[in-house]
């Protein structure tokens, strides 16, 4: 009887053992599958703050801003007109060979002209041998997969022109140096306020880019420059002769360093 009551005894014993172990299985399952569900939704928290900070840091701003500008440091036709101290509106003299660059930031053979002719034009402008008028249009738009990447740079290029006009030519230089290439989104409104900053633009005014309260004049311009015949860039002119090779035989081959200095210098002469 006594070792059937202790047989029993143990039997409860286990019984009760196997209880409390099915127990803390069933709750380190809880605690796992709790766990696993909070993991999951820390991923998903992480992988949606990562998607939001990408998307951040390519913003652009949109050309359809309705406090829209008109800038008047701007010519009829819509350039920019930098003197010999290289400001633009500043120590212009009319009698100096005039040398027009239709321009547009996407252009690849924009950055080659300026590769090639920044130097020297900036040394003649320097020199007093000419007034150099910038026109930034936008041509091409349609290889920027829909951020209008060139209406944003010459936006922009205008928004430095009213309020940096000394820092006009450098943020020129600049974006050419950071050139994006053709059929991607283009440079974002970060990078181009890193690029007008790294030349000094005041704070201010670097702020103002992701605006671009001068996307609706840059387009009219576009479309006036093309009326004109200005509808390929760069487009060269000296002293209102017009040195696109397809309108003009005997056009500058600008691709030639030199080239641009020797017709200026003819240019000067024949005055």
């Amino acid at each position: 009887m006594a070792k059937a009551k202790q047989a029993q005894a143990r039997n409860d014993k286990a019984a009760e053992a196997r209880k409390r172990a099915q127990a803390q299985i069933r709750a380190e399952q809880r605690r796992t599958t709790i766990l696993w569900i909070v993991g999951a939704v820390v991923v998903v928290g992480l992988f949606a703050a990562l998607i939001a900070f990408i998307v951040r840091q390519d913003a652009v701003g949109s050309i359809d801003n309705p406090n829209q500008l008109t800038p008047a440091s701007a010519t009829a036709e819509g350039g920019f007109v930098v003197g010999s101290n290289g400001i633009v509106n500043q120590d212009l003299d009319p009698d100096r060979v005039q040398v027009e660059v239709y321009i547009d930031f996407m252009c690849p053979v924009c950055r080659s002209f300026e590769d090639i002719n920044g130097a020297d034009i900036a040394a003649m402008s320097q020199e007093g041998l000419i007034d150099i008028t910038y026109h930034p249009i936008a041509i091409l738009d349609g290889y920027s997969m829909g951020t209008a990447y060139s209406t944003r740079a010459a936006s922009t290029a205008a928004l430095v022109a009213e309020e940096a006009p000394e820092k006009f030519v450098a943020f020129l230089t600049a974006m050419y140096a950071n050139q994006p290439a053709e059929n991607t989104r283009g440079l974002n409104d970060a990078k181009i306020q890193e690029i007008a900053r790294s030349v000094g633009i005041p704070e201010e005014t670097v702020a103002k880019i992701p605006d671009y309260a001068y996307s609706k004049w840059v387009t009219r311009m576009t479309e006036e420059a093309s009326i004109r015949g200005f509808n390929s860039t760069p487009n060269l002119v000296i002293d209102g002769v017009n040195h696109n090779p397809r309108v003009n035989e005997n056009a500058v081959n600008w691709s030639i360093p030199g080239n641009i200095r020797l017709a200026v210098e003819q240019a000067a002469a024949a005055k």
